[in-house]
């Protein structure tokens, strides 16, 4: 048989796989590979278009409720406090400001950080430059936001609230900085406790010691 499907002669050609415009394919009856290798380019392309009118028109799934009541409650708090002109209203909104252009200049700091490309460091152990900024966007969110006046808001809430609202800004970034507060948000949420690695290895019976039990209740046994 003379000739060989344009497909085969098109990977022959090209170290890339690509598909060669520059080979023509055979005249008449063409080769079933071709046929199969078209119908193939079709399909990818159908299927590629219908994927991107499905994830144009699929609404993505909302964040976390419980993740976000914190910095909404606090919020909505803000709100209803100056809508009905409490005392101290202002305190409330300056003081979300406030935590909000800490967490905003945080992730700004953090993308910066993220789109470093990666280099191995000279030094062993040492992190790399990417890693540095990644950390020091991460140590800058942890600090106190710089506030003036009285808060309204305890260290632990305010704690909070800050973890919720880099959540509800950004999901990745929220578990990149905030990660520990926020399990911590959705386990008090459901009613859960958390545990600390201590008190799990404390809560665990060795094998040496549930040999020792064995070996106790055979002799009394016995």
């Amino acid at each position: 048989m003379k000739g060989k499907p344009h497909y085969m002669a098109a990977l022959e050609k090209s170290d890339s796989r690509k598909e060669d415009r520059g080979i023509s394919k055979r005249k008449g009856t063409p080769f079933i590979l071709d046929v199969l290798v078209d119908e193939g380019h079709r399909l990818r392309d159908e299927f590629l278009k219908q994927y991107s009118s499905i994830r144009n028109t699929t609404r993505m799934p909302d964040r976390d409720e419980a993740l976000t009541f914190p910095y909404l409650s606090a919020s909505r708090r803000a709100t209803q406090a100056a809508q009905a002109g409490q005392v101290g209203h202002q305190w409330l909104q300056e003081t979300l400001t406030a935590v909000k252009h800490h967490v905003q200049k945080a992730h700004a700091d953090w993308q910066a950080a993220i789109a470093i490309p990666k280099t191995t460091s000279k030094v062993k152990g040492v992190p790399d430059h990417k890693e540095r900024q990644i950390q020091r966007a991460v140590q800058f969110f942890a600090q106190r936001p710089v506030f003036e006046g009285v808060l309204p808001f305890s260290d632990e809430e305010l704690k909070t609230i800050k973890a919720s609202y880099a959540y509800w800004h950004s999901t990745t970034f929220g578990f990149s900085v905030a990660f520990a507060e926020l399990c911590a948000i959705k386990a008090r949420a459901q009613g859960s406790v958390l545990f600390a690695d201590r008190f799990a290895e404390v809560m665990n019976i060795s094998n040496t010691v549930l040999r020792a039990l064995s070996q106790a209740q055979d002799d009394i046994d016995d």
